[in-house]
């Protein structure tokens, strides 16, 4: 018979208060984690960094006006999904709050041609 040392008996304890009734997703059991805070809190950050963004582009004019409210927004959507990943609703994802892929490639061609002389 095999012994289990410390280590191993604490991870099988673990894992069998942690189980419950009802299936949870693994961004579920991260979101009320220590860590899963953290990434909360910082995600509230970044939805002040885009707000901030947003407020610079109003004193901006023309191109680089329309790009740094892109950014704003790009920004503080993924922000505000990684703030939110607590709030899982029926029918809610945040994947679904993430920016999307074309969102980003526009941002992307923005960002070249006001770097163009």
């Amino acid at each position: 018979m095999k012994k289990l040392n410390r280590r191993q008996v604490r991870k099988v304890l673990i894992e069998e208060l942690l189980k419950t009734d009802e299936p949870t997703s693994e961004m579920q059991q991260f979101s009320n984690s220590k860590s899963g805070k953290k990434v909360m809190t910082a995600g509230n950050k970044i939805k002040s960094a885009g707000k901030s963004i947003y407020d610079i582009a109003e004193d901006q004019t023309g191109a680089m006006r329309n790009t740094l409210v892109n950014v704003s927004e790009f920004v503080y959507k993924v922000g505000n999904a990684l703030s939110e990943i607590n709030n899982l609703e029926e029918g809610v994802n945040v994947a679904d709050m993430l920016p999307t892929t074309q969102e980003l490639k526009r941002l992307y061609k923005e960002i070249q041609k006001i770097e163009k002389l």
